[in-house]
C-alpha cells in the first residue's frame, strides 16, 4: 500500500514548511477531476501517492449505489513521478452515461480514499459554472472559500481557473498545497485551468487535460464543448505563435455552439497599465480572431482585482444596447491583490480583494454575477444573445487594382488607384460575427465624381456561404463601397437594417 505525507498549511501569504517525509500509511490525496474529451461521456481523474504501487479507480451509477463498490468498474491508473515526492495517477473513464451521477473512490485495496461522486454533462442550455482568477498565495484561505462556494452553489457544473494556481510553479510543495486546498470541491466537480506566468513546468505534470491543441502546445492550448458554449483555453505567454494562432481560428470557426467562450491569463484591456506590452500584443494576435468569431466573454486574470469592460469591438467600447461586443472578465481568488486600475474608459465594473464569479446560462441568456470570497455581491452582469444586432464583417480581396478603406461608419470602401481602367469583379469575404436568421443582401454600389454609377446586389444567406461578388467597369478614383442589409423589401412601413 502507497505511504502519504502530511502537508504543513499556514495563513495567507504566510511561508510554508517544506515536505520532508513520509509518516504514516494513509490513503491517496490530492484528487483532481478534469475532463481530457467529451465531457458528457467521459471523466479524467488524477490523484497523488508517495509510491508507484499499482492503483485503481472504481466507479458506479449513483443510482445503484448502496454503500458498497463490490459491483463498481475498475480501471488500473498510469502512474508518473512528479519530482522526488509525489506519484502522480491518471484515470480516463469513457464510455459514460450522459448527465448522469456517478460515485467513485481511489487507491487500493487497504488504502482506499473517501467516496466522491461526479456528473457528466449534458445537452443542456441551462447550467452554471464558476470563474476564479489568480490563486497563487493563500492556499487554506482560497480552499475554505471554494467549500463555501460549493455550499451555497452545488449545482455548479465545471471551474475555470485563469491561472496563477501557484506562486512558485517549479515548487511540488506549492503544488501539493494548492491539490489538498482543492480536493474537497474538485473532486466533485472538474477544473479547467489555463497557464499563467508562475506555473512553471510542473503544470503539464500536474493536469491531465485535453490533447486538441496545436502540435508542441498540446494542453497548453485546448478547447471543450459543455451544453450549449464552446470553451477555448490559450496560453497568453505564447501569443505570438503562428500555429497556436491559426489553431485559435479553426478552433473558432469550426464550432456552432450559441455561447463561445475564451480564458487566458494576461488580459488583452488591463485594469492597469503594466508597460510590459503582452495586452498590445494580444490585442494584435488574438483579439480580432476573436471578434471574427463572434466571442462572446473573456476571462482573464494577472492583475489581482476584478474587472469587467464593457462589450468592446474592434478597440471601442459597445455601450449602446444590442451592439456586439466581447466582455472581459478579470478575476482575482487568492489572498494577494492590488489597489484599484486606471478608471479606463472600457472598465465597467472594478473591486478590490478576493473575489469569485458564477456564471449562469438560460438559453439565450448569460448572468454573471460577482461576489468578494465573503460572499458579498460585487455586481450582477447580464448578455441577452436575442437582443445583441446582427453584425457581419466584410473583407475585401486584396487586389493591385484598389486600396482598401472604410467610411467612418465602417462601411468597406474600395478605391480605384491611378491608371486602372477595365471591366474589374470584386470579391468579399462575409464573416458572421452575430448571427441573422435567413438571408442577407450584400450592396455593392460604384461611385464616380461623387455620383453613383453602378449597383449590384447579392442575397444568400450569407451565415452559410462566405463569399459575395459583384463586377463593374471603373476608371482610375472610382470608389466601391460594400455593405450588408438584413432585407430588401418594397414595403412602405419597413427599412433595412445595416448589418455591418
Amino acid at each position: 500500500m502507497g505511504t502519504v505525507f502530511l502537508l504543513a498549511v499556514f495563513a495567507c501569504c504566510l511561508f510554508f514548511t517544506p515536505l520532508t517525509s513520509a509518516v504514516e500509511i494513509s490513503p491517496p490525496t490530492q484528487i483532481i477531476l478534469t475532463w481530457t474529451a467529451d465531457p458528457a461521456i467521459t471523466q479524467t481523474i488524477t490523484w497523488l501517492m508517495t509510491t508507484d504501487e499499482p492503483a485503481w479507480v472504481e466507479y458506479l451509477e449513483a443510482d445503484g449505489f448502496d454503500g458498497s463498490f463490490d459491483q463498481a468498474s475498475q480501471i488500473e491508473a498510469q502512474s508518473s513521478i512528479l519530482g522526488s515526492l509525489y506519484y502522480r495517477n491518471t484515470v480516463n473513464i469513457s464510455g459514460l452515461t450522459p448527465d448522469t451521477e456517478y460515485v467513485y473512490r481511489v487507491g487500493d485495496e487497504g488504502a482506499w480514499s473517501e467516496q466522491f461522486s461526479f456528473t457528466t454533462g449534458a445537452d443542456t442550455d441551462t447550467y452554471s459554472f464558476l470563474y476564479m482568477g489568480d490563486v497563487q498565495e493563500g492556499y487554506p484561505e482560497w480552499g475554505n472559500t471554494l467549500n463555501s462556494i460549493y455550499d451555497a452553489y452545488p449545482d455548479i457544473k465545471f471551474s475555470l481557473l485563469g491561472g496563477d494556481l501557484t506562486n512558485n510553479g517549479n515548487d511540488e510543495n506549492e503544488w501539493g498545497q494548492f491539490l489538498t486546498a482543492a480536493t474537497p470541491v474538485l473532486a466533485r466537480i472538474p477544473m479547467m485551468p489555463t497557464l499563467g506566468n508562475h506555473e512553471g513546468y510542473m503544470y503539464t505534470n500536474f493536469m491531465a487535460l485535453p490533447d486538441n491543441g496545436p502540435a508542441g502546445l498540446k494542453q497548453e492550448f485546448y478547447s471543450y464543448d459543455f451544453g450549449n458554449a464552446h470553451f477555448t483555453i490559450l496560453n497568453s505567454n505564447n501569443n505570438t505563435n503562428e500555429a497556436a494562432k491559426q489553431w485559435l481560428q479553426q478552433d473558432l470557426e469550426s464550432t456552432d455552439k450559441t455561447w463561445k467562450f475564451v480564458m487566458f491569463h494576461h488580459p488583452a484591456y488591463p485594469a492597469f497599465k503594466d508597460y510590459k506590452g503582452i495586452d498590445e500584443s494580444i490585442r494584435t494576435n488574438w483579439v480580432p480572431t476573436l471578434e471574427a468569431n463572434g466571442v462572446d466573454m473573456a476571462f482573464v486574470g494577472h492583475q489581482h482585482v476584478y474587472m469587467r469592460t464593457h462589450p468592446i469591438y474592434q478597440g471601442e467600447v459597445r455601450i449602446n444596447p444590442g451592439a456586439y461586443g466581447i466582455v472581459y472578465v478579470m478575476g482575482n481568488a487568492g489572498c494577494k491583490y492590488y489597489a484599484a486600475g486606471d478608471a479606463f474608459p472600457y472598465v465597467a465594473t472594478e473591486e478590490t480583494g478576493s473575489n469569485y464569479q458564477v456564471v449562469d446560462i438560460d438559453g439565450d441568456v448569460l448572468t454573471l454575477t460577482a461576489f468578494t470570497a465573503s460572499g458579498e455581491l460585487i455586481e450582477s452582469y447580464t448578455i441577452n444573445k436575442g437582443l445583441i444586432n446582427p453584425t457581419y464583417r466584410i473583407i475585401a480581396a486584396v487586389d493591385v487594382d484598389y486600396t482598401i478603406g472604410a467610411t467612418d461608419d465602417g462601411i468597406s470602401l474600395l478605391t480605384i488607384q491611378s491608371g486602372v481602367a477595365k471591366s474589374k469583379d470584386f470579391i468579399v469575404d462575409i464573416q458572421p460575427i452575430s448571427a441573422h436568421l435567413g438571408s442577407e443582401t450584400i450592396i455593392f454600389s460604384h461611385f464616380r465624381d461623387g455620383s453613383q454609377v453602378g449597383l449590384n446586389l447579392v442575397q444568400n444567406d450569407f451565415d452559410a456561404v462566405s463569399t459575395a461578388q459583384a463586377g463593374f467597369n471603373v476608371e482610375s478614383g472610382d470608389l466601391v463601397k460594400v455593405f450588408m442589409v438584413d432585407d430588401l423589401t418594397s414595403a412602405l412601413d419597413y427599412n433595412p437594417v445595416v448589418l455591418q
